[in-house]
């Protein structure tokens, strides 16, 4: 209650009411008016815990050592306030007109072990991002034959999964429906487009449309366009200027389309992925070889530059557009 009491506007007061064990009612207002908000007190709540929650009527704020992102926007959806000891608050009343946000961390700095699989590494990465792209039903069976990793993983993964509530599932049954965007955002706190990718940076001559032209006529083995090329061509922002691509031979591609290496300067950056199922769901766009819609979404939220708006941009479109980029097909 301190914390929520420094952040109140001037002559407003804060009064404790009641307690109980659950919490208590606290009292917030100024001299013309003041509203009653329950307060719900617990050491942690995971998101699986916000549908147990025993609300009234009147507004309600949740105080713990520590909310996640994915319970904090859970209880954003419930119309639920919060307030934790790293500093993220949030209180909107609308009589007397109060509205306090504050955000503090996204890691729990006192993390406790727990039961499942961890949802880095290579594996998860590969399992978040098929769930994104293709849309239920399928089972836990089916995913691991789609993405040959073991059944035992993908079904303790999958409850994981389940308790943040960015899936549905059966009881041992298949995945009915799947939260995409809570899912990518979800994804992109352990990934990042430089850092998760082992990545060089060159220079085009002649640019980097002109290169990705030259591409089409070339040898060069696999290959990709994501980040900017991709998002502008979808939801334009502004003129892309510099070409990330993915290739699994770096330096065939850059022999053939005679990029010279830059430490400045460069417009283009070539990315040996951190899994190949980057090549996996790609496209054609403008008769150049793209990445999936949700990879380039991916890697331009955590891009350089002004990569990240153009990835807000895309995740727009994203939204108003789904069956137009959500797959039906695993092997697709």
């Amino acid at each position: 209650m301190d914390r929520l009491g420094a952040l109140l506007p001037v002559g407003w007061q804060l009064t404790v009411e009641r307690r109980s064990a659950e919490g208590g009612v606290i009292r917030v207002g100024d001299d013309r008016d003041s509203i009653d908000i329950a307060v719900i007190t617990r050491d942690r709540i995971e998101p699986r815990d916000i549908d147990r929650l025993q609300l009234s009527d009147q507004p309600t704020i949740v105080s713990a050592a520590w909310l996640s992102p994915r319970t904090r926007e859970l209880l954003r959806a419930r119309g639920v306030g919060f307030v934790d000891r790293t500093g993220n608050t949030e209180l909107c009343v609308q009589r007397p007109g109060l509205y306090l946000r504050t955000d503090g961390s996204d890691r729990d700095p006192a993390p406790r072990p727990k039961p499942g699989p961890s949802l880095n590494g290579p594996r998860a990465w590969a399992l978040l991002r098929t769930l994104v792209e293709v849309s239920p039903l399928y089972t836990a069976g089916d995913l691991a034959s789609a993405l040959k990793l073991d059944n035992g993983y993908i079904t303790r993964a999958l409850q994981v999964l389940t308790d943040e509530q960015l899936i549905e599932r059966r009881p041992r049954g298949p995945v009915t429906s799947v939260e995409w965007e809570p899912l990518l955002r979800r994804l992109i706190e352990s990934y990042s487009l430089l850092d998760a990718n082992t990545t060089s940076t060159w220079i085009a001559a002649a640019g980097p449309s002109q290169l990705l032209d030259d591409l089409a006529d070339l040898r060069v083995g696999t290959w990709a366009v994501t980040g900017s090329f991709v998002a502008s061509a979808i939801a334009p922002v502004a003129a892309a200027e510099i070409a990330v691509l993915y290739t699994a031979d770096p330096e065939r591609l850059a022999k053939a389309a005679r990029l010279l290496p830059a430490t400045t300067g460069s417009n283009v950056i070539l990315a040996v992925p951190y899994d190949p199922i980057v090549f996996q769901r790609t496209q054609t766009l403008d008769q150049v070889q793209a990445v999936s819609v949700a990879q380039a979404a991916m890697d331009s939220l955590t891009g350089p530059g002004r990569m990240p708006s153009e990835g807000e941009a895309l995740l727009t479109w994203m939204r108003r557009n789904e069956p137009r980029w959500r797959g039906q097909n695993l092997k697709a």
